[in-house]
């Protein structure tokens, strides 16, 4: 009896089924897949530095200046509060005399100013922390701001106007502002207007 001979055609009409892809990888010498294990880690970690190369400079020269003016207010609002609360507890006790002559004002009336200057300091720190200022209600993944800026369609959008309508922003220099005002601070006003002039200088 002749047999067939060996060409490729011949596997078409056999009975056994095809190696399978586990056969293939155990006829392979064992250094292969510790190679290519290694190779692909390689070439993962290069890509991964060189993305940073390219990226992570630009990203950082990019959002250094907005985050430099973002600062500058928290700190301001920061600094007008724990000067309100360090003037509040530096006061004088007052007498029974002395509150005749105060207008009505009394010893509990300062302390209860006091307290609620302390709480709503505590309040600003707990609100203008970096993970809250930059969180993902106000950024997009991109890097860009997610609230709404208030301009004219003509002008571009400036980093001062990004910082001052950050929605926290906004409200702790409205609560800081109003805050100093109404201890008599005359000049509150200039100084919030001052340190943009100043960061613009």
């Amino acid at each position: 009896m002749s047999t067939l001979p060996n060409n490729s055609l011949s596997d078409i009409f056999s009975d056994s089924p095809p190696a399978s892809p586990t056969s293939k990888q155990a006829s392979e010498p064992s250094d292969i897949p510790r190679l290519r294990s290694t190779h692909a880690t390689n070439g993962y970690r290069d890509g991964i530095s060189v993305s940073k190369d390219q990226a992570l400079q630009p990203g950082f020269d990019e959002a250094y200046p907005l985050g430099a003016i973002l600062g500058l207010r928290v700190g301001y609002v920061l600094g007008v509060l724990e000067g309100l609360c360090g003037a509040l507890r530096s006061q004088k006790p007052l007498t029974p005399s002395t509150e005749r002559e105060g207008g009505g004002e009394t010893e509990a009336v300062r302390r209860e100013e006091a307290q609620q200057s302390q709480e709503l300091l505590a309040q600003a720190k707990e609100e203008l922390t970096i993970e809250k200022l930059f969180g993902e209600e106000y950024w997009g993944s991109d890097g860009m701001w997610a609230y709404d800026i208030d301009r004219k369609e003509e002008e571009d959008v400036t980093f001062w106007e990004v910082a001052d309508q950050h929605p926290m922003v906004r409200k702790w220099l409205g609560r800081a502002r109003d805050e100093a005002l109404r201890a008599g601070i005359r000049n509150a006003e200039e100084g919030f207007v001052g340190i943009r002039e100043a960061g613009t200088g």
